[in-house]
């Protein structure tokens, strides 16, 4: 375009006028090219001198695909452009529609901000502390809760982004720094260096020679026995071992949402795997921005409870009443001690949450993956944010039916699982008092199981080294005797070969006597230690009931191995099942299962020739039997090899199907005492809302406010979803076993003259009068070129979008 001229043309892209060019006349009081070409319907790639155009439709149609289809890429739209224009993919329009459509993010950002100020949904954290109503609208007289909120936390490495080379400089090095869904690396390193490398390994049996890892702990109990939790996970190991290749800058992500799917922060895991600052960082925030109180689901939330508590939050984590459980599914494959403490269904006040809402939410969000893995940080996170407005959109308009399904779910439970278990309790003959008992018995049986006396273990010691004595000394009496015997004589007599044999003898009769000497030392220095005055022999009782000891170990190893193996199969078994798992994926994981049932087989062969040496022996497991094992309490109790606990009331499957039955319905009835707060949350919030867009409509019709229209279409949608809603409200309410309160209450903190009627344009009529209630949603430039894209964005933001 030439300097002073006041028409120019430009190429453009529209595929609903199919136009391919335009003609703008430059007004006399023009801003920029790139406003007069807004006024027009398009959005220029360069504010300053542009040559090209993309129209706002267009872009319209690319962000509403994205938002519904994260994995769209850029170049998929450009070459759908060019079959509207019968024309052949040319690849410089990849470039052309992705700056534009960055430049759209942008201006759709600055109109949601301004919009937000202007109904008063700014400031600091507003957005986690409101974005829920069901979680976070407290009301004055609801009853209360034991925990205020549930979240869930967890790490992904799926949205990794590729590092750039160091001997290139990057074009793009904006942040996206006025986001309030990351956590910047700056809050983030402050929680760097509050966990120490530690050891997380007790002692150990000893190997079999076989070069095997399965070995395990030979002294653990209470809190240690979680250490066999650690050891299973990887994001709870010692920090040095979390590594990741240098070749991703952002090796990915670490986020939390609450129990309903509402996202709540995100950190980027930098060059590392799930180190422990990211979890402390997020438990920081919600320390300093949530009520207290919280209830927190986290895949090792075992070991993490215990690592927020050695740290500077420990204080203030234990002040706030709050305490983590492992999420439901990760839990199964926890040792069974955890799963007694931290299990959801075993935590009062959990209700029926499964607090496995991260692995929904990475569900849906490893698409953005493909789209990001090559972005600049900016970009990412640009992306990544309009993914997770989109992704809270619809999560606050699954919330009635999510709150109905529940509620239908805990009234089935206690509806029908009730009559069940009193009918199991008769023809079982016990009471609640028995299964109170049961319950007690059972925690005391795997608080000890696995443990081993001081004494046991050095009567093993004792007897390994005597055993190692009894083998050494024919080994030594034969090397001295082949040294005194050897005498070099005869015709053939060759000086230096008989010196050479002569020390060879001398050589092997001094390292059997070292060895001899060594164990020798070792058994009396043991026998000082237990306080033994006649050394032990193969007929001693002693010596019996030490080797059948080491008998019962060598079993403990089998079990071990055999329990890692099946909870390896039975998660990747479920990975098998999971939706979108890449074909290299499905292959290597098919591989896995066909080796990994090998390796059952021949675990399972040990250890029943294991269990046939025990006094008395254990009955074999066969194929089958463990080919269906799901729970590892199921392992556990095959551990006892003293008194076969199998015997005992409460190890019997039938009462520990009523024992996990009467949990199932106490959090049940926890549910619905939750659900009755959250709907009348839910109810009141929508209320509140009608009365503020009321509010907020006449004020800027009063003051003739440009920013009417964009506040009127953010509106309009929300209203709609609330109707939505308030159809899934009065659903509820018509529940036959509903029990909570049906009119609305008052925020706490607001004055009653502050809320709206909710007959106030929400009518009955205007909701709608059949639905299914099965649709639920679940899921560049310069200093002056950026001073002239700000004001497009400002004129645009200034528009009235009716």
């Amino acid at each position: 375009m030439p300097a002073g001229s006041l028409v120019y043309t430009v190429d453009v892209y529209n595929i609903y006028s199919l136009a391919r060019s335009l003609t703008v006349q430059r007004p006399s009081d023009s801003i920029s090219p790139a406003l007069d070409l807004m006024r027009h319907g398009y959005l220029a790639k360069s504010p300053t001198k542009p040559t090209v155009a993309v129209s706002i439709s267009t872009l319209e149609l690319l962000y509403r695909l994205r938002q519904r289809k994260a994995s769209f890429s850029i170049e998929a739209f450009a070459k759908v452009v060019c079959d509207f224009y019968n024309m052949p993919y040319r690849r410089h329009l990849r470039e052309i529609f992705s700056d534009t459509f960055e430049i759209y993010l942008r201006i759709v950002r600055g109109i949601r901000k301004k919009v937000h100020q202007t109904l008063g949904w700014d400031g600091t954290d507003w957005r986690v502390q409101n974005a829920c109503p069901a979680c976070c609208y407290s009301l004055d007289d609801e009853p209360s809760l034991q925990f205020s909120r549930l979240l869930a936390m967890d790490g992904n490495n799926s949205l990794k982004r590729m590092a750039v080379n160091a001997q290139r400089i990057a074009a793009d090095t904006r942040e996206l720094d006025d986001s309030d869904y990351f956590l910047s690396r700056s809050f983030v390193n402050r929680f760097a260096n509050e966990v120490r490398g530690r050891g997380t390994k007790g002692p150990r049996v000893r190997h079999d020679g076989d070069g095997s890892d399965d070995e395990i702990y030979e002294d653990y109990s209470g809190p240690l026995k979680l250490a066999l939790c650690v050891r299973n996970w990887k994001s709870a190991a010692q920090e040095s071992n979390k590594k990741m290749w240098a070749m991703f800058e952002e090796s990915g992500i670490f986020a939390s949402a609450c129990r309903h799917g509402s996202i709540l922060w995100i950190a980027d895991m930098v060059c590392s795997g799930e180190l422990a600052k990211y979890p402390l960082a997020i438990v920081a925030k919600a320390l300093e921005s949530l009520d207290p109180k919280l209830l927190i689901g986290y895949d090792i939330g075992c070991s993490f409870q215990t690592t927020v508590s050695t740290t500077s939050l420990g204080s203030a984590f234990t002040t706030s009443e709050s305490r983590f459980c492992v999420c439901a599914f990760h839990a199964y494959s926890h040792c069974h001690t955890c799963q007694l403490q931290y299990h959801p269904n075993i935590v009062p006040g959990a209700g029926l949450e499964d607090l496995e809402t991260m692995e929904r939410v990475f569900s849906a969000m490893n698409e953005l993956a493909s789209v990001t893995r090559y972005a600049s940080p900016y970009r990412r996170h640009l992306f990544m944010e309009a993914y997770l407005r989109q992704w809270d959109e619809d999560k606050y308009l699954n919330l009635g039916t999510f709150i109905l399904n529940n509620y239908k779910q805990a009234l089935e439970i206690v509806h029908q699982d009730s009559a069940a278990l009193s009918e199991a309790m008769i023809s079982l003959d016990i009471s609640n008092d028995d299964l109170d008992q049961f319950e007690k018995e059972e925690a005391e049986f795997f608080s000890q199981a696995g443990t081993e006396d001081p004494h046991d273990l050095r009567a093993v010691a004792y007897v390994e080294r005597l055993q190692e004595l009894s083998n050494l000394e024919p080994t030594r009496a034969q090397a001295n005797a082949r040294f005194i015997s050897y005498a070099p004589s005869g015709p053939d007599y060759n000086y230096s070969y008989e010196l050479a044999a002569t020390r060879r003898l001398e050589t092997e009769r001094r390292h059997a006597n070292e060895r001899y000497d060594r164990v020798y030392g070792d058994v009396c220095a043991l026998e000082l230690e237990m306080g033994i005055s006649i050394r032990w022999t193969p007929s001693t009782p002693e010596y019996i009931e030490a080797v059948k000891y080491m008998k019962e170990r060598k079993y403990h190893r089998a079990i071990a191995k055999l329990q890692k193996l099946v909870t390896q199969r039975l998660f990747e078994l479920q990975k098998l099942n999971v939706a979108q798992t890449g074909y290299k994926m499905r292959t290597h994981i098919s591989k896995s299962l066909k080796t990994r049932c090998t390796a059952i087989q021949s675990a399972l062969a040990t250890y029943n020739a294991a269990a046939a040496a025990l006094d008395p022996p254990r009955p074999p497991l066969d194929w089958a039997k463990v080919g269906g094992y799901q729970f590892l309490e199921e392992f556990a109790l095959l551990q006892d090899t003293r008194n076969d606990v199998r015997q005992k009331r409460w190890a019997e499957s039938a009462v520990r199907s009523a024992i996990k039955q009467r949990h199932r319905i106490r959090r049940a009835y926890e549910e619905i005492q939750r659900l009755n707060v959250e709907t009348r949350r839910l109810h009141t919030s929508i209320r509140d809302q009608y009365a503020l867009f009321e509010a907020t409509r006449a004020r800027l019709k009063a003051a003739n406010d440009p920013l009417l229209g964009a506040v009127e279409d953010f509106m309009e949608r929300r209203e709609n979803i609330n109707l939505q809603l308030l159809r899934r409200v009065q659903e509820i309410y018509s529940l036959p076993g509903y029990t909570g309160c049906k009119s609305c209450g008052f925020r706490h903190g607001t004055r009653p003259t502050d809320a709206g009627s909710l007959s106030d344009g929400l009518t009955p009529s205007r909701v709608p009068d059949s639905d299914d209630p099965d649709d639920n949603v679940d899921v560049l430039e310069g200093d002056e070129e950026q001073q002239a894209l700000g004001n497009v964005l400002e004129f645009i933001s200034s528009l009235g979008m009716t």
